[in-house]
């Protein structure tokens, strides 16, 4: 997809605002902006960031970018979508307001960090017939989409998923790690495991959680989740190692296994390659991606383009309610990951550091 030219099927194309500038933009909308503004998807672009240098930094790269100079600016401005790629503990409050005053939102994983607070955005969206998008990329994969279609065919017995390497994201200050939950990995990375997780098997009815934060941010966690029909799921993550990993899904028939769902394809058995599948994306001018790339061009693809009223949006805001339930369920049952090369007093440490925690938290 990304050595063709992209164009928009209508006019006139959309007026958008980025609310936040840090390293996801950066990254991932910067690169999707500047394509679907070539193509005529974009029109007047804005840029929002408490730190006004990372602001004009991305508004630099983007043809007839602004900066919004305020939050009352953003709120008040005339652009018709805007995108929250901010903190999570900032989503609620600015995906509300942004709903209050208009604008469809796109809001970047994790949308809220409890069901009730999602809840209550996507009633409030429905009420003012406004969009609401959830930004759970992974969701436009081939991959993804594949390995859906084939669980869809045949229940599995058992989910195994590793991710995880050596931090390596380029963060911008050490609020990255600060406690709050919405820096936890489990709303990190976990966002994305546990969305398709569920999208692809429902709501499980047990959840259960490990982890090793002791009073600070997690490196390492283990995630449980269990089916009323029997099918389970491993999850281990970690920002401190490298994971022998990607997604091992078992069933009756056979294994199915993808190394990396944005990235790699899906294997029978883990050595004969999937049949070839290609999944539409509504308003997109391409198939399910490829990459990880692909996907967050995709992804602007289909928001814009129901915006304009010509699709669907493939990922609403109300489509990912049951996996950030998911996700608080376990982090408010999480417990402590006791790892085995802690000697009896650092374990003995560590436990009552965790048991301090979780007193605090239950006042």
């Amino acid at each position: 997809m990304k050595q063709r030219e992209t164009h928009a099927p209508w006019t006139p194309p959309v007026n958008l605002v980025l609310v936040g500038c840090g390293a996801v933009a950066r990254t991932y909308y910067l690169p999707a902006l500047e394509r679907l503004f070539a193509g005529g998807w974009l029109g007047a672009t804005r840029t929002f960031d408490p730190n006004p240098t990372r602001a004009s930094e991305i508004a630099s790269q983007l043809p007839a970018a602004s900066i919004a100079e305020s939050w009352d600016d953003v709120l008040e401005g005339p652009d018709e979508l805007a995108i929250v790629a901010s903190p999570p503990a900032a989503h609620a409050d600015q995906v509300r307001a942004l709903l209050e005053h208009g604008k469809h939102v796109l809001c970047e994983k994790p949308f809220t960090l409890d069901r009730e607070a999602g809840e209550r955005l996507v009633g409030l969206a429905r009420e003012r017939g406004l969009l609401c998008a959830a930004g759970m990329v992974r969701r436009f994969s081939r991959s993804a989409c594949l390995m859906r279609q084939l669980l869809s065919e045949e229940r599995p017995t058992r989910v195994v998923w590793r991710e995880g390497s050596p931090f390596r994201w380029p963060v911008d200050s050490t609020a990255y790690f600060a406690p709050e939950a919405g820096n936890q990995l489990i709303w990190d990375v976990g966002s994305h495991v546990v969305d398709a997780l569920v999208w692809w098997l429902g709501v499980p009815h047990e959840v259960s959680c490990r982890d090793d934060a002791m009073g600070g941010t997690a490196a390492n966690c283990v995630i449980a989740l269990e089916w009323p029909d029997g099918c389970s799921a491993d999850v281990r993550l970690s920002r401190e190692y490298d994971l022998a990993g990607g997604l091992v899904v078992e069933g009756r028939s056979g294994v199915n296994a993808c190394r990396d769902l944005t990235e790699a394809g899906v294997f029978r058995n883990s050595t004969e390659a999937a049949p070839d599948f290609e999944q539409a994306i509504p308003g997109a001018d391409a198939p399910a991606g490829r990459d990880f790339a692909d996907c967050f061009e995709l992804q602007l693809q289909n928001v814009v383009a129901a915006v304009r009223g010509a699709a669907p949006l493939w990922v609403p805001a109300e489509d990912v309610l049951d996996g950030v339930g998911t996700l608080a369920r376990a982090q408010a049952e999480s417990r402590l990951l006791e790892s085995p090369w802690l000697g009896r007093d650092e374990l003995e440490t560590a436990r009552a550091l965790r048991a301090r925690v979780e007193a605090v938290a239950s006042r």
